[in-house]
């Protein structure tokens, strides 16, 4: 038996990104929904009547495959096929607009180079492509991925 009213999520590649920042760092959760109730108060009211389904959701262990196909579903893949696997991005790479790359650059320079690409990156796009959100975030919680 599926579950309730959430297991679109699951196919979600902002949800994935969500996931694994939370369960990273569960003191996020709190703002992320926060955000995302200015930016989707239907979604919001959604995940609040399924509270339980919603924390089992975000508790499930990430799985690669799983990551890929929202990727894929996405279209974050399209280079990965053809050229018998060579070239193209790997699965699960996120493919950014030109836009959306500089927007990543900027954080990744906000951090003076301690923080990791792909880090800020899933941030930028967990937050709904907001720098300003990402960028608070990255400022709060960076120290978590410095290497």
């Amino acid at each position: 038996g599926g579950g309730g009213g959430l297991d679109h999520l699951r196919q979600s590649a902002q949800f994935q990104a969500l996931r694994a920042m939370v369960q990273a760092n569960p003191a996020i959760l709190q703002p992320m929904l926060q955000e995302l109730g200015k930016q989707n108060p239907a979604l919001l009211q959604q995940i609040n009547a399924n509270q339980a389904e919603f924390l089992r959701l975000l508790n499930e262990p990430i799985d690669q495959n799983e990551a890929a196909a929202a990727a894929a579903q996405m279209g974050m893949m399209e280079g990965a096929m053809g050229d018998d696997g060579e070239g193209g991005a790997p699965p699960g790479t996120i493919q950014l607009t030109p836009e959306e790359a500089e927007a990543v650059d900027r954080l990744v320079a906000m951090g003076g180079g301690a923080w990791d690409r792909a880090l800020v990156a899933q941030a930028f796009f967990a937050c709904d492509k907001d720098e300003a959100l990402a960028a608070n975030y990255l400022l709060e919680h960076g120290g978590e991925f410095m290497e």
